[in-house]
């Protein structure tokens, strides 16, 4: 792996996912760029620091004033966090204006980046509140994994991956595995089904073992849990993940079946905001 791109937005509250990133792009071997992007669209940008729209003369003035604010705070983060650790990979602040989906967009597709992290938040954000989160993993063709908001790093030991056991499932885990493999996690490929038939057929069929073959993996288990009602299946999926002591929820964006609603924004946003754990969401890799 070569650099993550870490989208922040509460400036204030960043130290500590900056740490976070850093670390995980050690882990990784790579790189990091901590950017924060305006969008002029954005409603209350004005009120930034408290200064009134009218005590800036014009617009660029105006977002030039807040990034050189806002890179002056985080450059100094980054001195302290690199003060306190010195196993951290070399940290470079970027910002621009626009539209973050877009921006990420066009540098992941320019191979600049291999992953895009983001900083969670709460639900009353105005960055779930604006889509900023959820038009990025639904835009940005690279594995987005958002950060909650007071999170601590801890090395990848185990994941959840939310499956519904398709052809796709494989491909995904393989690159789950060579994505991560520094860190050789155990992969516990979980599916939500009445279906008791299926239950039958995945055990007589041996579909654990398949997949540790396939995915050159042999920490790929399997499990299948009740399917309930659409209300309680982020709570279901987060359950599991805690019981099995995870450091990470992984699911695909393109997974079509049950866990289609799993991909539906309103979705997916409740099972990030639901969630103390950090979720990557992959892309369905086009051949």
């Amino acid at each position: 792996m070569k650099k993550l791109a870490f989208l922040i937005n509460e400036i204030d509250k960043s130290k500590e996912l900056i740490r976070f990133a850093a670390l995980l792009a050690n882990d990784l071997k790579a790189k990091v760029h901590v950017w924060y992007i305006q969008n002029p669209q954005v409603v209350g940008v004005h009120d930034y620091m408290g200064m009134p729209e009218a005590s800036i003369s014009n617009e660029h003035e105006l977002f030039q004033k807040i990034a050189d604010d806002i890179k002056l705070k985080v450059n100094g983060f980054i001195k302290e966090i690199k003060a306190e650790q010195s196993d951290i990979p070399k940290i470079k602040f970027k910002s621009d204006n626009g539209i973050a989906s877009a921006i990420l967009k066009e540098k992941v597709e320019k191979g600049k980046y291999d992953m895009v992290l983001l900083q969670g938040d709460d639900e009353q954000g105005l960055w779930f509140n604006n889509s900023v989160v959820m038009d990025i993993v639904r835009d940005v063709p690279c594995p987005v994994y958002i950060i909650p908001a007071d999170a601590h790093y801890q090395p990848i030991k185990k994941i959840v991956y939310a499956t519904d056991y398709s052809k796709e499932d494989i491909k995904t885990l393989k690159r789950i595995s060579k994505l991560l493999k520094s860190f050789k996690p155990e992969i516990l490929a979980l599916h939500i089904s009445n279906d008791n038939e299926f239950k039958e057929n995945l055990k007589s069929e041996g579909f654990a073992k398949m997949l540790n073959k396939k995915t050159g993996n042999n920490k790929v288990s399997v499990k299948v849990i009740a399917d309930k009602e659409e209300e309680d299946a982020v709570k279901s999926l987060v359950s599991e993940a805690e019981k099995a002591k995870t450091n990470l929820i992984v699911v695909l964006k393109e997974n079509r079946n049950f866990f289609e609603r799993l991909f539906q924004s309103s979705f997916t946003a409740k099972l990030i905001k639901k969630t103390q754990l950090p979720v990557m969401v992959f892309h369905k890799k086009e051949e």
